[in-house]
């Protein structure tokens, strides 16, 4: 039997994918796939326009930022080629520039692959793009990938693609010690370059040490061991300073509190509460509906900068990894 990876399309890292048995999915805006509806209808074509969905270059669903990145651009905004030349996204790099596009049809690819939770950079790490497609209906053992490549000594990678597939294109990293993490890259209409640029990889040891810090909870016991049984890990970082915040709740945007998410938080003393953030920003969110968007709240405010889809399945995992807009009390790029 075929057994589907949970896939994070289009979330700063994050995402939502289907389980074993549920339909063939379709691309969500920043992140997630969302499955076709029950009258059989389909995922939008790409039709290669390079101004988007929006008309304009980036996500037009994301907060405009209250201190200006550095760089040119930022998320393919600023740039009338919407080809924004850059290879992190929180927080953005300050050498991001405007670039010519590619052939009519092609998408470039620039992205950093990061361990999860400290974002230390991974040299040497083969990456694989599929179609979200593929991997969705065969499975990551079957689906072939689309195009190859390895990361580089600052942990970059740089490739030129030429997508077709409707639903959104997905780097998985698979290395020894990991389990098989899914990011999403970019989705259709598809702009001269991809929207995402963080790029996680779980190692094995922390979904073990976070599945026996959860294995007291008995509301959790049908969603344990993590990988083995999906589910997501993410965390909430400072969109300019790529640092941890703490005093968040994630919450459901689709479903509000009657979501039947659960979501627990990694306290500073390796345990887990559900309370709200710690000072490592870090939770774990379970039983997610497919497709359903979540949040970041601070004292009733919802301060990340667009929501995120969410979705669980095995044996993969994903993270969900949230961009917070607070102001860091100065400017970080002076």
């Amino acid at each position: 039997m075929t057994t589907h990876l949970a896939l994070p399309i289009l979330c700063l890292a994050a995402a939502c994918a289907a389980a074993p048995g549920d339909e063939p999915t379709t691309a969500g805006d920043s992140g997630g796939l969302e499955t076709s509806d029950a009258a059989g209808s389909t995922a939008p074509e790409a039709t290669g326009d390079p101004t988007g969905p929006a008309g304009v270059c980036g996500d037009a669903n994301e907060a405009a930022p209250m201190i200006p990145p550095p760089g040119e651009c930022y998320n393919n905004a600023g740039c009338d080629s919407c080809n924004c030349l850059t290879y992190r996204d929180t927080p953005p790099e300050a050498s991001s520039v405007c670039a010519e596009p590619g052939a009519a049809g092609t998408l470039r690819i620039t992205a950093t692959v990061l361990e999860f939770p400290d974002a230390t950079v991974m040299p040497g790490v083969a990456v694989e793009v599929f179609n979200a497609f593929d991997v969705g209906v065969m499975g990551i053992e079957n689906a072939m990938p689309v195009a190859t490549t390895a990361t580089d000594e600052a942990g970059r990678f740089d490739l030129e693609i030429m997508p077709t597939d409707s639903i959104g294109m997905v780097a998985i990293i698979r290395a020894e010690g990991f389990r098989p993490t899914a990011t999403g890259l970019a989705k259709p209409p598809y702009e001269a370059a991809n929207a995402i640029h963080d790029v996680f990889v779980v190692p094995e040891a922390v979904l073990s040490a976070y599945s026996d810090a959860l294995a007291t909870d008995p509301a959790l016991a049908d969603h344990l061991p993590l990988g083995d049984a999906g589910g997501v890990v993410g965390s909430a970082r400072n969109r300019y300073t790529g640092e941890p915040v703490a005093g968040l709740r994630i919450v459901s945007k689709t479903n509000g509190p009657g979501t039947a998410a659960i979501v627990r938080y990694l306290a500073d003393d390796g345990t887990f509460t559900d309370d709200a953030t710690s000072t490592t920003g870090i939770y774990v969110l379970l039983n997610p509906a497919l497709a359903e968007e979540f949040e970041a709240e601070n004292a009733g405010q919802i301060v990340s900068t667009r929501a995120n889809k969410a979705g669980s399945g095995a044996p993969g995992v994903f993270t969900m990894n949230l961009s917070i807009d607070l102001d860091p009390g100065e400017d970080p790029f002076e």
